[in-house]
C-alpha cells in the first residue's frame, strides 16, 4: 500500500506535513494524486511536493518513533485518523 504525501526538501532530507505537537503527532497522507491535488488546495500549500511512500515506512515509525501517534488519511475529504496501532495491522 502507497500513500501520497506532501513533501519539503530533497532525497533523504524530505520533511513531511505534520499535525499535533512534538510529544504527539500526526502525518498528513492522501489515497491518490487526485486526492492529493484537491487536499493541496484545501490546505493552501506552497512549495510542497507529491511524493509516494510506502505503508512500511510509516510501520517503521510506529515501531520505533514513540512521538508518532499515526496518520490523517485524505484531510480535505474522509480526515480519517489510522493509529499507529492500525498501521501496524495493515
Amino acid at each position: 500500500m502507497k500513500f501520497i504525501c506532501p513533501t519539503l526538501g530533497e532525497d533523504h532530507e524530505k520533511d513531511f506535513l505534520v499535525v499535533g505537537t512534538l510529544e504527539d503527532f500526526k502525518i498528513i497522507v492522501f489515497s491518490n494524486l487526485e486526492e492529493y491535488e484537491k487536499g493541496f488546495e484545501y490546505l493552501e500549500l506552497e512549495d510542497y511536493k507529491p511524493t509516494e511512500v510506502s505503508v512500511d515506512l510509516f510501520k517503521e515509525l510506529a515501531k520505533k518513533d514513540k512521538e508518532f501517534s499515526g496518520i490523517i488519511l485524505d484531510v480535505h475529504s474522509k480526515n480519517k485518523t489510522i493509529s499507529k496501532k492500525e498501521l501496524l495491522e495493515i
